[in-house]
């Protein structure tokens, strides 16, 4: 078996457990120390089988984010980290179809961070709006929603 093989058998076996991004499978190649030719030969060849699955990772990236309660807008600047497109819409698609919205998102978060509490001070509401604000989240809406849900646990 030639180095060639080698490569190309690795990525389906890794591929054969679970979906991966382009970017992602090249990476674990190099990782391995296989010369550019053989990478790109190696994934040329699983993607003219189909193998790679590259949109339905993508997808599964999303919803994964979006059910940690990131927002629809930070989900798409950490798929461009992991070097994948997908526009803002097309994240929105995903959680229209999953009838989940940013509100939604926020409220479960804010209701989570409470844990039932009845009364907040103002450290414990900053602390969780910067929670919010890490996951991408609006200030104003964050603000409003929290002093909203904050009110109907009196």
């Amino acid at each position: 078996m030639n180095k060639s093989n080698k490569a190309y058998m690795y990525l389906v076996k890794l591929i054969s457990s679970r979906d991966y991004s382009e970017h992602k499978l090249r990476e674990k190649l190099k990782t391995r120390k296989f010369p550019a030719n053989e990478i790109e030969d190696s994934i040329n060849e699983i993607k003219n089988k189909g193998y790679l699955r590259e949109n339905i990772y993508t997808e599964s990236r999303v919803k994964a984010f979006m059910h940690k309660g990131y927002s629809p807008e930070y989900i798409r600047q950490k798929l461009a980290l992991e070097h994948l497109t997908i526009s803002t819409t097309e994240i929105e698609e995903v959680f229209i179809e999953h009838q989940t919205s940013q509100t939604d998102q926020i409220e479960r978060l804010v209701r989570k961070k409470l844990q039932g509490k009845s009364d907040i001070d103002y450290d414990g509401e900053n602390k969780i709006l910067r929670f919010l604000i890490s996951k991408g989240h609006d200030y104003s809406i964050s603000k409003k929603i929290l002093k909203t849900i904050a009110l109907d646990n009196h």
